[in-house]
């Protein structure tokens, strides 16, 4: 999770990833199970990319464009996570949300 001052002094969560269980998919979009959210239905990332039943995958919140993303399969070191670090910095760039920006 990463928690932002914007340049007016509001806090927010930017993201946040989870580690879920891929349940299916229907048209697009990819059905999860997540511990604190219980099932999710999220939007791929990776529109061609198949997940399988049973598959573990991480699942974001905070992303512009949909209420839950699904990103690449989970993984056991985070160097190795297929997620999406260049949308967040462009997000925080487009929102001046990095430390230091309203000084």
């Amino acid at each position: 999770m990463a928690v932002a001052t914007a340049a007016t002094g509001a806090e927010a969560v930017v993201w946040r990833w989870y580690d879920a269980v891929v349940l299916g998919a229907e048209t697009g979009l990819v059905r999860l199970w997540e511990p604190a959210h219980g099932e999710v239905v999220a939007h791929s990332r990776r529109a061609r990319q198949h997940r399988q039943p049973g598959t573990r995958a991480y699942l974001s919140a905070g992303l512009p464009g949909a209420d839950w993303w699904v990103a690449g399969a989970a993984v056991a070191k985070a160097e190795d996570a297929d997620v999406e670090l260049d949308e967040v910095e462009r997000f925080c760039t487009e929102h001046d949300l990095w430390p230091g920006a309203a000084e």
